[in-house]
């Protein structure tokens, strides 16, 4: 990977601990040009999360679509699919939210969503995001931003429902390398399969072949961007039959070779990837694991 030259800047904090099974790290992002040129880069696949660009503006290209201005206050839901950023001068506060947070505070299938960018000041049902954008917009600095947007979500919060327990043990199972197969991940959550391929649809946004690829996928190239002086073949995922097999897959999740992904810059997400490393361990959001209930996140479970 070529050098990353100093052109963003990215700090994570860790919301309050009910927050925490629904939500991965609150993160800020600061991005100028030197020059005034583009600053580009591609956003990797991962699951949903908010962002309130609350400075400047970012330009965003989502599957089918040509490059355009990202909304102000923008819903990505769930991605298989890397997507082309770029900035010239942005000051950007985001939020992830695990699969249970896209459960508890949005409550709509994520495959409708998957892939796709919304503005949430018109999407129906986005509001509770469209009022914490209201209450940050104005405010002066990111720990305030930060507060306002716990006590909105902590009063959006209900009581916790059955429903949880099996969508946190499913993201679990999702994340354990042991399970390397749709009939796998049935049996470990005791589901024929068409009623796991609804359950995944719903929650996850993907069928269940997709999502278990997918996170082969993000184990390896998370491994890739944590250990940057090793090859690929040193951090291919062992589910991966042999390294044609990963190429191929990142041919389908980044829409390039591995070696044309690593012969260019990435001033964005590749030094995010690395501060986020630093503060949380883990470079990329889908690698995340649910909280067990001791309050832990299962990091050494896989």
């Amino acid at each position: 990977m070529q050098p990353l030259e100093p052109v963003s800047k990215t700090r994570f904090v860790l919301p309050p601990p009910p927050l925490q099974r629904y939500l991965t790290t609150y993160y800020f992002t600061d991005i100028e040009s030197p020059d005034g040129s583009e600053i580009s880069d591609l956003m990797l696949p991962q699951w949903a999360s908010i962002r309130y660009i609350y400075r400047g503006s970012v330009k965003m290209t989502i599957p089918d679509q040509k490059p355009q201005d990202s909304p102000l206050a923008a819903m990505t839901g769930p991605t298989s699919l890397a997507a082309p950023i770029s900035a010239k001068k942005a000051n950007i506060a985001a939020f992830g939210l695990l699969p249970l947070g896209w459960y508890k505070f949005v409550s709509q299938p994520a495959s409708r969503w998957a892939n796709k960018v919304v503005d949430v000041k018109t999407a129906h049902k986005f509001e509770l995001f469209e009022q914490i954008w209201d209450a940050i917009r104005n405010l002066d600095s990111e720990a305030e931003m930060v507060d306002a947007s716990n006590h909105i979500l902590l009063e959006a919060l209900q009581p916790v429902d059955p429903e949880e327990e099996r969508i946190e043990a499913a993201h679990l199972a999702l994340t354990d390398p042991a399970i390397d197969s749709v009939a796998a991940l049935s049996e470990r959550l005791d589901m024929d399969t068409k009623q796991l391929s609804r359950f995944s649809n719903r929650v996850f946004g993907f069928l269940p072949k997709l999502l278990l690829r997918r996170q082969r996928f993000v184990r390896t190239l998370g491994q890739a961007l944590m250990n940057p002086t090793q090859s690929w073949s040193e951090c291919v995922d062992l589910n991966y039959y042999d390294q044609a097999h990963f190429n191929r897959d990142f041919k389908r999740f980044m829409g390039l070779t591995p070696r044309q992904y690593m012969a260019q810059p990435h001033p964005i997400l590749g030094i995010g990837a690395m501060e986020r490393t630093k503060a949380l361990g883990r470079p990329l959001q889908a690698m995340d694991r649910p909280l067990d209930p001791n309050g832990s996140d299962n990091s050494n479970a896989a």
